[in-house]
């Protein structure tokens, strides 16, 4: 089986007893109707397991480079020779460990079963980062007509500030 960076991870996680979900431009890609390339996998973890110490120690174990991104730790940045980047974001609120157990399972596009953020939850992280091509793959998710909880998405719209962006991408 070929080996890529998001069934690395995942086995690496799940060995340790961490519950994780796909985020980023590959959760955003499950809902679009074209998908968008993008460089890295984004990971949400509910936690450290064990430990930071432990998890990053298994990781460089693994092949991978790791550097905490912040002096809390909350983003491990991490690069594999062969397998490329990843992001690994520890969940530190309840609307984050909320994603995490809305999670939708699904093989779409991957070889084994994962957690992918529900299409409401990628666009609340999308509209908290706000960052151009994050509006676009919410723009994108949007234009798919899929069926969204629109009441789900403005109260975690409104809680993060981000409602007005919200009114004026809807």
């Amino acid at each position: 089986m070929e080996r890529t960076a998001l069934s690395q991870l995942a086995e690496l996680l799940r060995s340790l007893g961490i519950r994780w979900v796909l985020i980023g431009a590959l959760a955003a890609n499950r809902y679009r109707s074209y998908p968008r390339l993008t460089q890295d996998v984004d990971l949400l973890l509910s936690d450290v397991g064990d430990g930071l110490e432990v998890l990053e120690a298994a990781l460089r174990e693994a092949g991978w480079a790791v550097e905490r991104a912040s002096p809390e730790a909350d983003l491990l940045r991490i690069r594999h020779a062969q397998l490329g980047m990843a992001d690994l974001l520890i969940a530190g609120t309840d609307y984050q460990q909320q994603a995490i157990e809305r999670a939708r399972w699904e093989t779409h596009g991957f070889r084994e079963a994962i957690p992918i953020l529900t299409p409401e939850d990628v666009i609340v992280h999308k509209l908290i980062a706000g960052r151009n091509q994050d509006l676009a793959d919410v723009e994108a998710v949007l234009t798919a007509g899929i069926p969204l909880d629109e009441d789900y998405i403005v109260q975690w719209a409104r809680f993060w500030d981000v409602l007005e962006l919200w009114r004026s991408l809807r």
